[in-house]
């Protein structure tokens, strides 16, 4: 049986849009929950997570935190182990408005 993902996010969350752009990057695609946009997303975030820390992608109903290891979790499960890659305008995107780099 396949597993089902969810993954919540905030459009302004740097971590998030690193997730993002490695799914981008590896041409993954899950279903999207803005908290921002969607309040009942952010309620069942608090409701089963505890709290409403984004990135979390949701692995058949379990949530897991932290973009890093989100895209580990991504790059075993979609892309063959690839590891995290960057380009200098994508890492400036990334860091627009950030106390220190993402990457």
């Amino acid at each position: 049986m396949a597993a089902t993902y969810e993954l919540y996010i905030m459009s302004t969350c740097p971590y998030c849009r690193k997730v993002l752009l490695y799914m981008k990057q590896h041409d993954i695609e899950l279903p999207l929950r803005d908290i921002t946009a969607e309040p009942e997303a952010r309620a069942t975030l608090e409701r089963v997570g505890g709290k409403a820390q984004v990135p979390c992608l949701f692995i058949d109903g379990v949530p897991m935190y932290e973009s890093d290891d989100i895209i580990a979790y991504l790059g075993r499960t979609f892309a063959d182990g690839a590891e995290p890659s960057i380009s200098a305008e994508e890492q400036a995107e990334l860091d627009e408005g950030a106390a220190c780099p993402i990457f």
